[in-house]
């Protein structure tokens, strides 16, 4: 079974990432932009599927992990060739020279012959062909870049506009990242208990530690703490006073409160009254007296128990709206859910780079995951996991689209910040802001950077959920 849920996730990843690139390769189509080749999964290539009629090859990569479109001449064709004076040729002063009949070399010294120049030529002639991505007009190429971004806010908007129309219930509870975002799907905890998801009981869950002072006191794992009652003489037996004095109901709503009368009570008895069947307890009602258990707390003011409050999940909360209201709540959701992963990532950053300890930058770092995470996190959802992974899909295509405006090579947030600095420059100067060889290098390094980064963390996935 843990090897579907680890297919499954990779199969919705793949489809968002399927559509992404899609809306690419329509781009590109629509602006007469040749497309040589759509592939998903990351290379090595496993299988050539078909050409289409328009010369683009479709096929399939090893590692179902992402997709690509590869266009004509994302970048230019350049040359590794030299004047007589060995200073490499730009394209402009290689063309030029050619023309001229001018003798070029290799950088050993080495004339090139005539038919290598020949297909110099070719390449410096495809270079200016109308279909090449870098001879569109700036806004063409922009568009051809940030073509999935409306794409993917639609579908996101989409699945949640469906589900709020049929009915939902929210899938986690946002204990993570602080935020007073309006958050449907996953809410933050002080949402969940405004809207009703989550019920607060007047009472505190128990978990006694090994061999403490509550274990030998006979306080069990899981014990429901309803009150709490002490004397200010001494307690007798169970939550017996002396004759002439009745026993203080403490006030317990909350874990803080319990901390600081076990804290105030060094030396002396409490009483707790456990896992009864009453919702309001006092000494007018009949009690049921082995509930009762005493406990003596040391000198330290300690007696060692994890503590909870009692919150129930409500079995019965759902979120359905009219049309309308759907599609408002909806498109709300999806911007919503942009914002948030903004945040997540601004606050992964200042974890990382400047944490306030070492402790801090240790968990961001393991909080880094890919889509195979979902299967860790099918088993502690709210709701049926079927219905989780359609709401994955979505939150995925909000991922992406805001990792994708990143601006970092090889990410389209990068291309499309080059693409406007360029074409500025470029009317006034006349010339590139960055070297051409100079800016594939950089896409290519970081192309391999990320590669690397998503293998090993899908490898850290992996590991965690084995480890479970």
């Amino acid at each position: 079974m843990i090897f579907i849920w680890i297919i499954v996730p990779i199969i919705i990843f793949s489809i968002v990432v399927l559509i992404h690139e899609l809306w690419h390769f329509t781009a590109a189509r629509k602006f007469g932009v040749r497309v040589e080749e759509f592939w998903l999964g990351i290379p090595p290539r496993a299988k050539k599927l078909f050409i289409d009629k328009k010369w683009t090859l479709f096929s399939l990569n090893w590692l179902p992990l992402g997709g690509f479109v590869k266009l004509t001449w994302e970048s230019q064709n350049n040359f590794l060739v030299y004047d007589k004076n060995k200073k490499l040729y730009n394209n402009i002063d290689l063309e030029k020279d050619i023309n001229k009949n001018k003798d070029i070399f290799y950088k050993s010294g080495e004339k090139i012959w005539i038919q290598e120049i020949e297909l110099i030529k070719s390449g410096l002639k495809e270079n200016k062909a109308p279909y090449n991505l870098s001879n569109k007009p700036s806004w063409q190429q922009a568009i051809i870049i940030l073509a999935w971004v409306f794409m993917n806010f639609v579908l996101a908007f989409f699945i949640f506009f469906i589900l709020f129309l049929i009915w939902i219930k929210p899938i986690w509870i946002n204990d993570k990242i602080e935020t007073n975002l309006d958050l449907k799907i996953i809410p933050t905890k002080e949402q969940a208990f405004e809207n009703g998801l989550l019920i607060k009981n007047p009472w505190i869950i128990l978990y006694p530690v090994a061999w403490s002072v509550a274990e030998k006191s006979n306080l069990k794992e899981w014990d429901i703490l309803l009150q709490v009652y002490t004397c200010k003489s001494k307690m007798l037996d169970f939550v017996t006073c002396e004759w002439w004095e009745k026993p203080e109901i403490l006030d317990i709503n909350m874990p803080e409160n319990l901390i600081k009368i076990v804290s105030e009570s060094a030396l002396k008895d409490l009483a707790f009254y456990v896992n009864a069947w009453y919702e309001e307890l006092n000494w007018e009602k009949w009690f049921v007296w082995w509930s009762f258990i005493k406990v003596s707390v040391p000198e330290n003011g300690k007696i060692w128990s994890y503590l909870w409050e009692n919150i129930k999940i409500n079995d019965k909360y759902i979120i359905k709206y009219n049309i309308i209201d759907s599609a408002k709540y909806a498109f709300l959701e999806t911007k919503n859910q942009i914002l948030l992963t903004f945040k997540w990532l601004g606050i992964l950053v200042r974890k990382i780079f400047n944490p306030e300890t070492p402790v801090e930058r240790q968990e961001a770092v393991q909080s880094l995951s890919w889509p195979i995470w979902i299967v860790d996190f099918i088993k502690d959802s709210l709701w049926a996991w079927i219905v989780f992974l359609i709401v994955i899909w979505a939150i995925i295509s909000i991922n992406l689209w805001v990792f994708n405006l990143l601006p970092i090579p090889a990410l389209d947030g990068w291309r499309f910040l080059f693409i406007t600095i360029n074409s500025i420059i470029k009317k006034i100067f006349w010339k590139k802001a960055i070297n051409q060889n100079i800016e594939n290098i950089i896409h290519f390094s970081f192309f391999v950077l990320l590669i690397a980064l998503s293998l090993i963390i899908a490898y850290n996935d992996l590991n965690k959920i084995f480890a479970n």
